[in-house]
């Protein structure tokens, strides 16, 4: 999540030949932490850049999006950090600013339920390698679960899970009978960025005191009003 934030932060605050984002509105449901923390993130790089954040809360208890958050007039850009419940219940695109972001993850991703007449001017961060670029790497783990007879409930959990074991599996073989937690850590780091196949991620890199092996990701936006095709509005970028 934190992720999202720098790469959405990134592409408020590029310089370009457009009219640069002055006032940005934030909206995410009280209680939801994830939402908050990386609101709050936003909001502390887009300050030091000059530009003014105002949040909008909606309550634990409101049901309907669309009855609790209205487009803040004035707003050069819209920040959603909201699941895909508060997502399909937005309202009337009309009133909203001409550049909308929002979290992938929160969201769900290229399943997220952003309604049609949103998907035109919404930008989502995406903290994964595209998908017609993992199809290979994903189809391993996909793979074993199919010969195990494992449902796909959450492919990305479950790949990124299958990854994860698949290292420390790996790590341990190599430590034979060693077994020592700081050498476990020092094997994965030195290992993890030869490994081939890498799930979601195109690449993987772990050094001393980092705590996240994928650093980067894409900001898309869907191809249409419908269907889960996503083009990249940059290369891969670390921010």
């Amino acid at each position: 999540m934190l992720l999202e934030s720098e790469l959405i932060g990134a592409a408020l605050t590029a310089s370009s030949e457009e009219a640069p984002v002055k006032t940005v509105q934030q909206v995410y449901r009280a209680g939801d932490d994830s939402g908050e923390a990386a609101a709050h993130l936003l909001g502390g790089l887009l300050a030091k850049k000059g530009v003014t954040v105002r949040d909008s809360v909606i309550g634990r208890e409101d049901g309907g999006h669309a009855a609790a958050f209205r487009p803040q007039s004035g707003a050069d850009a819209l920040v959603l950090f909201l699941r895909p419940d508060d997502l399909k219940a937005l309202g009337d695109v009309k009133g909203a600013p001409p550049v909308v972001y929002m979290s992938g993850l929160m969201g769900g991703l290229e399943n997220s339920p952003l309604p049609a007449a949103w998907r035109a001017r919404t930008r989502m961060a995406y903290p994964f390698d595209l998908p017609q670029n993992r199809v290979v790497r994903v189809d391993y783990p996909l793979g074993w679960f199919r010969i195990r007879h494992i449902p796909i409930i959450d492919e990305q959990m479950q790949a990124d899970t299958y990854l994860a074991l698949g290292l420390v599996s790996e790590a341990l073989n190599d430590m034979v009978d060693t077994f020592y937690g700081p050498y476990l850590v020092e094997i994965l780091q030195a290992m993890v960025e030869h490994r081939i196949v890498t799930g979601y991620y195109p690449r993987l890199t772990l050094a001393e005191n980092q705590h996240f092996a994928s650093k980067g990701g894409y900001v898309v936006q869907f191809a249409g009003p419908e269907g889960k095709r996503i083009l990249a509005l940059h290369e891969w970028t670390v921010p």
